[in-house]
């Protein structure tokens, strides 16, 4: 027998070729972003709108049945299965007929519902704009007795304080506050106030000088014989 060189087997599994991608399930979220990746790769072309669906329907009854067909056909008999047709597509149309009344009724309901809520916020919103505007109408009457008031006690009443937006008190004196250009007497008392009280700290200065100096010629020295 002659012995053939047969090739040792590879123990190592072949490497995939560089081409070659590995293929997964495909998840809703990757189906997702593909559609976003092709819908912005273009961002001129229009994108694609699905129609809305389409209501079930069927057809219309018809006004005249050639053949009628009753329940006590044998079972299994031709008449029997066009009889079992005709009573299922009656069911379905008085399901769908069903379904159309409780659509209906439902959306009365709701714009009952919508139309009470917005009768309700506008009542309240009206209410709440009465009350601001009575509010405004007191303000503008208080404002307007306050004008008459000042307008009477005008002319008597030149020389009064100042109103309490216009005064501050600092160091415990009271200030007034006036306009640029406006003098008073007050100015002129207040400059021969200032001046009297320099006069006064300078007599003051002075009297303190002197009396230093009369205790220092007065000190008494002792000296102490050894």
């Amino acid at each position: 027998m002659s012995a053939t060189n047969s090739p040792a087997p590879n123990s190592h599994s072949a490497s995939p070729a560089p081409g070659q991608t590995v293929r997964h399930a495909v998840t809703p979220l990757d189906h997702q972003r593909v559609q976003l990746e092709r819908l912005l790769k273009d961002p001129s072309k229009p994108a694609y709108i699905p129609p809305p669906p389409k209501e079930k329907t069927i057809r219309a009854a018809r006004e005249m049945m050639k053949n009628v067909q009753g329940s006590s056909a044998g079972a299994g008999s031709g008449e029997f299965h066009v009889y079992k047709a005709s009573r299922r597509r009656e069911y379905e149309r008085l399901k769908l007929m069903e379904e159309a009344t409780r659509k209906e009724t439902e959306e009365a309901e709701f714009e009952r519902k919508r139309k009470e809520a917005e009768a309700l916020a506008e009542a309240k919103t009206a209410k709440n704009r009465a009350r601001r505007q009575k509010k405004k109408e007191r303000m503008k009457a208080k404002s307007a007795e306050k004008n008459a008031d000042g307008d009477d006690h005008g002319g008597m009443d030149d020389t009064a304080e100042a109103p309490v937006k216009k005064r501050r008190i600092v160091n415990g004196t009271e200030l007034v506050f006036r306009k640029p250009g406006e003098e008073s007497d007050e100015d002129e008392e207040f400059a021969n106030a200032e001046q009297q009280v320099v006069e006064a700290v300078f007599a003051n200065i002075e009297a303190a000088s002197e009396t230093r100096l009369i205790s220092s010629e007065q000190k008494v020295i002792i000296h102490e014989d050894d």
